[in-house]
């Protein structure tokens, strides 16, 4: 290695200190400065005193302070000597404080915020919840006697204040325990309370007592209160979690069993999760539930008459003949409600020749409709996820349904369900399609006269992709509504909600929306709709569009919001404003000869209004005649200029000749009775999972406090954001 001449520096580090150790003296020696830890000096302490004084350089440190006792601490670095110079003094490291003096400390003297860095972790997005601000309610402090009240009173109150028991996903909610804490404030809560608790055991939601509240429906102990048997009307049983209802040897003996002990059970429901939205199949394969014979069997020797009843086809092992043969049992017998899933017609091989389908045996659709024929009382009807919903099967269905449900059948067109509300339509009260991907709404153009007792309706057009990484949720018919089709509307209709139209143009989207408009004056029992659509048009337009409909549904069918009155919140309030209005009648008959000046004063300027010049720039103020006038009754009829609340002086140049053309061609109903009012038109395309901007929103970084328009920083520089 070649020897060099040349002077060697120090070695100068900009490591951060890592701790709050000081500098390194020996960085100080050599000339240089140190950012790392302080290496003990290999010196003397009796050579450190020989060095000249007036040689010794102060210490200077770089790095950043962080906290107030640092910044304390590097201040005592620099003193003033007596003739004003400054002069350097030893470092003094100030003790570490003891952990408890920390806390002190730090409450004392605030913690400057910490600047945000690219990339550090958030902090959970929870908002602080804010306490409810009470309203003060004058009260005589009178408390009404809750016990004293009837036992079917009590029972509404806890079904309202406790409902639901569960949520979608089979957890249990808040409102169980509840339940149970109200059953112990005194005796006459007790059956109301449990009886809204067992109405419908959460059998599912209860993980830890599931056991044991099995067993204790079955078998009551003998020193209970009430007899839970008899209050459960209706079971929800997840057909997954079957073999964990008690135990995986004796479940099957203890579901029979608790069907039996339910004497007045009335309602069944065995489901599957994943026949709910998005209707997916689950990716692992689950060990496959099937119906037991025993109940079947326990259900034929009993007393019990079900009024609803879930069929699915995943869970029987035969097939639609044994189905109807369960249908002849006195216990089915009485069912008025029906609802059959994942029932789809047989595939038939290509090489099969048709002529033996001819000649061979019926069809599915043929033989689930021989099964429903055999229940005398059916009302309702509902159909989830089958493919035999098609042109074959609504033909045969009972011509006496009330209610028909049809969700996510693929196979369902417009054109098979308006000749089916032709025929068997005349006592239909309750039509509800959801998800049916190849069913537009062209057989609303009959429906008034198919369906004349119709009371909801009700149209969800989601669609899901049969995968999770397809997409393949497209509707599959090419128009939702012809240009030339106008709906009808039954006159008994309460209920219209249509979601997520799409797949039509302008001038269709006029047809429908101008059709309920028309039929305002036919629709007095309508008391809720909701119209949420997607139009094909330009921004421009579209928001034209949505202007215009969104104040003529609001304005036709809206209904005027009154607030309650303050004074009925209790007796004493009641009293105090009942004074107070004899106080002021009587100050009103005092006071009649000032009441009938003021009528005067007010007729001349009525009189001085109507008179004015027309040109003048003062606001037109309705007066108290037009008023009255405009006060609309169930067969008031106004134009579209006087339901028009508001004028824009601005574009009234450029709008002036349409909103005449408009305002000649219709005339408008106002209904005003509907306490639900929901129209939005957007080009907002419908998603299975749809996110709000709660769910961008992320907390600051950990540590980082909100700016209190303080910049202990400026000089330091720093990021404009």
């Amino acid at each position: 290695m070649a020897v060099t001449l040349k002077r060697k520096r120090g070695a100068v580090s900009y490591r951060e200190p890592s701790s709050d150790e000081d500098t390194s003296e020996s960085a100080a020696e050599g000339g240089s400065v140190g950012r790392g830890r302080a290496v003990p000096l290999r010196q003397s302490t009796r050579r450190r005193e020989e060095r000249p004084r007036h040689r010794e350089r102060r210490k200077i440190s770089y790095k950043d302070v962080s906290t107030d006792e640092e910044s304390d601490e590097l201040d005592g670095d620099f003193e003033l000597s007596e003739d004003g110079a400054p002069r350097a003094e030893p470092h003094r490291r100030a003790p570490s404080p003891r952990p408890e003096q920390r806390g002190s400390r730090a409450s004392a003297k605030r913690k400057p915020a910490r600047k945000a860095v690219l990339g550090a972790p958030l902090k959970p997005n929870t908002a602080v919840p804010t306490a409810p601000t009470a309203t003060s309610i004058p009260t005589d402090g009178h408390v009404p006697a809750w016990a004293s009240l009837p036992y079917h009173v009590l029972l509404q109150v806890f079904v309202y204040a406790s409902h639901p028991l569960r949520d979608e996903n089979m957890k249990s909610m808040p409102s169980v325990s509840w339940l149970v804490r109200t059953a112990r404030v005194c005796s006459a809560f007790t059956k109301p309370a449990l009886t809204a608790l067992y109405r419908n055991p959460p059998i599912f939601a209860m993980k830890q007592t599931r056991k044991d509240l099995v067993h204790h429906l079955i078998s009551p102990p003998s020193d209970a209160h009430e007899d839970h048997r008899v209050m459960v009307k209706r079971l929800e049983l997840d057909a997954t979690q079957m073999s964990a209802l008690t135990d995986h040897h004796h479940s099957g003996a203890d579901l029979t069993a608790l069907v039996l002990s339910l004497t007045t059970l009335r309602e069944i429901d065995i489901f599957d999760p994943v026949d709910r939205p998005p209707f997916r199949g689950r990716l692992r394969r689950l060990r496959r539930w099937v119906y037991p014979p025993a109940i079947f069997e326990a259900l034929r020797h009993s007393q019990l008459r079900l009024r609803s009843w879930r069929w699915n086809s995943s869970f029987c092992d035969q097939g639609p003949l044994w189905i109807k043969s369960i249908h002849g049992d006195a216990a089915f017998q009485s069912l008025r409600e029906i609802t059959l899933t994942k029932f789809h017609p047989i595939e038939m091989r290509e090489d099969r020749d048709e002529r033996e389908d001819v000649d061979g045996q019926p069809t599915t659709e043929e033989l689930v409709a021989s099964a429903l024929a055999t229940l005398p009382k059916l009302k309702a009807l509902s159909f989830e996820t089958c493919g035999i919903v098609s042109g074959r099967l609504l033909p045969l269905l009972p011509a006496n349904i009330v209610s028909l449900n049809i969700t996510n059948c693929g196979e369902l067109l417009s054109e098979s369900l308006q000749a089916f509300l032709a025929t068997h339509g005349a006592h239909l009260e309750d039509l509800v399609l959801n998800h049916n991907q190849s069913l537009n709404m062209s057989f609303l153009v009959d429906l008034k006269q198919s369906c004349p007792r119709l009371e909801v309706l009700r149209m969800d057009m989601t669609y899901y992709s049969s995968l999770s990484m397809s997409s393949d949720n497209e509707p599959l018919y090419e128009s939702l509504l012809g240009e030339m089709e106008k709906p009808t509307w039954p006159s008994t209709l309460r209920s219209i909600d249509m979601e997520y139209l799409r797949k039509w143009n302008s001038a269709a989207a006029t047809n429908f929306f101008s059709s309920l408009i028309e039929a305002a004056d036919g629709l007095p029992w309508l008391r809720e709709i909701i119209i949420i659509a997607m139009v094909d048009t330009d921004w421009r337009q579209r928001a034209e569009f949505r202007r215009r409909w969104t104040d003529q549904f609001r304005k036709v069918f809206a209904r005027e919001w009154k607030p309650p009155n303050p004074h009925l919140v209790s007796l004493k309030a009641f009293g105090e404003w009942k004074i107070r209005g004899l106080d002021i009648e009587g100050e009103v008959e005092k006071n009649d000869s000032l009441i009938e000046d003021a009528r005067e004063v007010k007729g001349h300027a009525k009189v001085d209004e109507s008179n004015s010049d027309s040109n003048s720039d003062a606001p037109l103020l309705p007066s108290r005649k037009q008023k009255e006038v405009d006060n609309w009754g169930a067969k008031r009829l106004r134009s579209r200029h006087q339901v028009t609340g508001r004028y824009n002086d601005s574009s009234a140049e450029e709008t002036g000749s349409e909103d005449e053309a408009c305002d000649g061609e219709e005339v408008y109903f106002v209904q005003g009775r509907c306490h639900t009012v929901l129209f939005r038109i957007d080009n907002f395309r419908p998603r299975e999972e749809i996110f709000g901007e709660a769910d961008f929103l992320d907390a600051e970084p950990s540590g980082d406090e909100e700016w209190d328009g303080n910049d202990d920083h400026d000089e330091e520089g720093g990021y404009a954001w």
